[in-house]
């Protein structure tokens, strides 16, 4: 999406489910990988990929709404019963880089205060 300059539509959810957001994470260089694993077909046999991925909570995502709003690159209505969102994949990455260039962790908890967060800080040492 980010490199086809296509839009993100949230539809009832807000950016605590938007994974483009972990795109921007990954971008900013975030240090914390959770060991994780998928299976592809390579010449017709199943074969197991190991990865790290970038994962936590991210209920602080959440935060982005503000920053896009502040700048004026999303847009809002309701559709149905839902709240609707509208940006463009390429102004979520930019807004997230920078905020995350003032500080890599900002989208976890302080310590104590979440596990999934705690998790993520721990696999920095690692």
């Amino acid at each position: 999406m980010h490199e086809l300059d296509g839009q993100v539509l949230l539809l009832g959810v807000g950016h605590n489910a938007d994974t483009t957001i972990h795109l921007a994470e990954l971008m900013a260089g975030a240090p914390y990988r959770a060991p994780r694993y998928c299976t592809i077909l390579r010449d017709g046999q199943a074969v197991r990929v190991d990865y790290g991925e970038n994962d936590h909570c991210c209920s602080r995502f959440d935060l982005v709404d503000s920053w896009l709003r502040e700048r004026g690159l999303q847009s809002e209505a309701r559709v149905g019963h839902g709240h609707a969102r509208l940006a463009r994949s390429r102004d979520i990455v930019e807004v997230v880089v920078a905020a995350l260039e003032d500080n890599i962790l900002l989208f976890l908890h302080p310590r104590g205060e979440c596990e999934d967060c705690d998790e993520a800080r721990a696999s920095i040492a690692s």
